[in-house]
C-alpha cells in the first residue's frame, strides 16, 4: 500500500519542472492505468487513489490540482487524508463511502484542503501516507480525464506531479 517512489531532486527556479521532490528516478517507469466508475451525469465520483509523499529534505507546498485533459469532468475539491494502513480508493458520490473512509488507519476526520497544504520530508519507509482525494462532479455524458496534476513549489522552485492513473466514468452502463 505504501510503496514509494525514490526521488531525484533537481531544482528549477521559476518553471514547473516535473522532477520534484514528489517524484523518483523510477516514476517515468511507473506504469500507468485507467480506473472506469459508473455514475451517472450530475452525479460526483470519489478519486483517492494516489500518494504525495515527500521524499526530498524541504517541505513541499501545493499552489494547485487539477484535472488532467479533463473532459465531462469537474474537479470540485481536493483533500489529503493521512493513513497507515489503506487510501481512500474510487467510489460512487461523495463523501467516500463510509466503509472506506472510516477504516482503522484513515484519518478522514483530520482531512485537509490540498491547495496551501504543505507536505514535510518523509522518510523513504514512512509509517504514514498522505493520500490525494479528490471530489470529482460528473457534467456530461462523454466523462473521462487521463490523470491528475499537483502543482507545488519548494522555496522559489516550482514544480508538477502528476499521477499514472485515468478516471473514465461511464454514464451510460450500470458498471464498467
Amino acid at each position: 500500500m505504501l510503496a514509494s517512489l525514490v526521488t531525484g531532486c533537481s531544482a528549477a527556479h521559476h518553471q514547473d519542472s516535473a522532477d520534484g521532490p514528489l517524484n523518483g528516478p523510477d516514476y517515468a517507469d511507473a506504469g500507468s492505468g485507467e480506473e472506469c466508475i459508473p455514475e451517472e451525469e450530475g452525479g460526483s465520483v470519489t478519486f483517492g487513489m494516489d500518494e504525495l509523499h515527500n521524499y526530498g529534505s524541504k517541505t513541499v507546498v501545493i499552489d494547485k490540482v487539477t484535472l488532467r485533459k479533463a473532459s465531462g469532468l469537474r474537479l470540485a475539491e481536493a483533500v489529503i487524508v493521512s493513513t497507515s494502513t489503506a487510501f481512500i480508493g474510487v467510489s460512487t458520490g461523495y463523501p467516500p463511502v463510509p466503509e472506506a473512509r472510516n477504516q482503522p488507519g484513515i484519518d478522514w476526520a483530520h482531512r485537509r484542503k490540498a491547495v496551501g497544504a504543505s507536505i514535510s520530508p518523509q522518510p523513504d519507509n514512512a509509517k504514514v501516507a498522505n493520500n490525494l482525494v479528490l471530489h470529482i462532479q460528473v457534467t456530461a455524458s462523454k466523462a473521462h480525464a487521463s490523470g491528475v496534476l499537483v502543482h507545488y513549489h519548494v522555496g522559489d522552485s516550482t514544480y508538477v506531479w502528476h499521477n499514472v492513473m485515468g478516471l473514465t466514468v461511464e454514464t451510460k452502463k450500470k458498471k464498467c
